[in-house]
C-alpha cells in the first residue's frame, strides 16, 4: 500500500510549483492575490506535469477538486458546448498564449467539446474552465477574475456562488451559459430551445434573471460574404444594478451567422462606463465601417481577413 501512494506521489508536481499567490516580479503588470488560488497554482502545476508527459487527471483532483465533476457533468448535456462558438487561445494586446494547449486538450476531451485545432478552441471550454488557468498577465488582470471574483454576482445582483468556479448549484460552464444566453441569444427561438435544456441544473436566481428595467444596449456589427452570408457580431451591455469593482456592465459577445441554424456565444465579462462609450462612440458607427471579431473570437471566413467592412449600429432592446 506504501508503494502505491508513493508512485502516485510521484506523479504529482512539486509544491513549488504549486505556490498561490507567487510573489509578483520586479514591474509586473499583473499580482497574484488569494482570489487567484488555487487555480494559478494548479495551473503551474499542470504546465510541469504536461512537460514532463503525466497525466492531469490526477493534477486536477489534487489542486482543484471538484472540477472534473463539472465537466463530467457537462459532458452530459451536450446542448451546452452547442450554444457556443469557436475562440482563439492567443491575446493579441497581452502578445501571448492565454492557457497552456496542454490543459485545454484536456478540458476539451473530458467535456466531449472539439479537440484544439492549433489554436483555434471551443470559446466555452476555453473562456470558463480554461480561463482558470491561464497564467498570461494582462494590463485588465488575469483572466480568471471574471469568475473568481464577485463583480458579476454583485453588480447583476446574483447570489454569491451563482457564476463562480465552486458554484452552489450547477456548473460554472452551465450558469454561465443560462445567464449570457438568457440575455444574448433569448430572441432566437432555436438557441432558446437549447437554451431550456443547458439551464436545467443552474440556480434559479440565473434561470429567471433578466436585465434591469434600464434598456440594454446591443453594438451590431454586419457584414455581408461572398455566396449570401451574412454576419453580425453582438456586443450586449447589461447595466449592473450598481457598480462594482469599479464596473458597471456585464459585457456579452456572440454571433449570429446566417450559414448556421442560430447564434452563439462566444464571451462574457464585466467591463466599466469609459469602455462601453469607446465602444458604442456615435464616429464609429454607420455604414462601410471597418469590422473585424473581438476578444479573441474565432469566426470561420472571417477572423483575420483584411479589409472586412459593414454596417455598424447600437440599438436598445428590453
Amino acid at each position: 500500500m506504501k508503494n502505491i501512494f508513493l508512485a502516485a506521489a510521484l506523479l504529482l508536481p512539486s509544491c513549488a510549483f504549486a505556490e498561490c499567490p507567487q510573489p509578483a516580479a520586479p514591474g509586473a503588470i499583473a499580482v497574484e492575490t488569494a482570489a487567484d488560488c488555487p487555480w494559478a497554482g494548479a495551473a503551474r502545476a499542470l504546465a510541469e506535469s504536461a512537460a514532463r508527459g503525466g497525466d492531469l487527471a490526477p493534477v486536477f483532483s489534487a489542486y482543484t477538486p471538484g472540477l472534473l465533476a463539472q465537466l463530467d457533468a457537462d459532458k452530459a448535456d451536450p446542448a451546452l458546448l452547442q450554444l457556443w462558438g469557436q475562440s482563439i487561445n492567443f491575446d493579441e494586446l497581452a502578445n501571448g498564449e492565454i492557457v497552456s494547449p496542454a490543459v485545454l486538450g484536456f478540458i476539451a476531451a473530458r467535456l466531449g467539446a472539439p479537440a484544439p485545432r492549433g489554436r483555434i478552441m471551443h470559446a466555452g471550454a476555453e473562456h470558463t474552465y480554461g480561463y482558470l488557468f491561464s497564467l498570461l498577465p494582462t494590463r485588465f488582470g488575469f483572466k480568471r477574475a471574471r469568475w473568481v471574483g464577485p463583480d458579476i454576482e454583485e453588480g447583476l445582483g446574483l447570489p454569491k456562488g451563482s457564476v463562480d468556479p465552486s458554484p452552489t448549484e450547477g456548473t460554472l460552464l452551465s450558469n454561465v451559459t443560462c445567464l449570457a444566453g438568457g440575455v444574448a441569444l433569448r430572441g432566437d427561438k432555436a438557441a432558446r430551445k437549447l437554451l431550456a435544456l443547458a439551464c436545467a441544473h443552474s440556480p434559479a436566481a440565473v434561470r429567471k434573471f433578466r436585465p434591469a428595467a434600464v434598456k440594454l444596449a446591443r453594438l451590431s456589427e454586419t457584414v455581408s460574404l461572398p455566396g449570401g452570408r451574412k454576419v453580425t457580431l453582438r456586443t450586449d451591455f447589461v447595466p449592473f444594478l450598481k457598480p462594482a469593482g469599479g464596473n458597471s456592465y456585464l459585457l456579452i459577445y456572440s454571433v449570429r451567422d446566417s450559414a448556421l441554424k442560430h447564434a452563439y456565444l462566444v464571451t462574457a465579462f464585466p467591463v466599466n462606463e469609459g469602455f462601453v462609450k469607446s465602444v458604442t462612440d456615435p464616429a464609429g458607427l454607420g455604414r462601410d465601417k471597418p469590422v473585424q471579431t473581438r476578444y479573441n473570437a474565432y469566426v470561420d471566413g472571417f477572423t483575420g481577413v483584411a479589409g472586412l467592412k459593414g454596417l455598424r449600429a447600437v440599438s436598445f432592446i428590453k
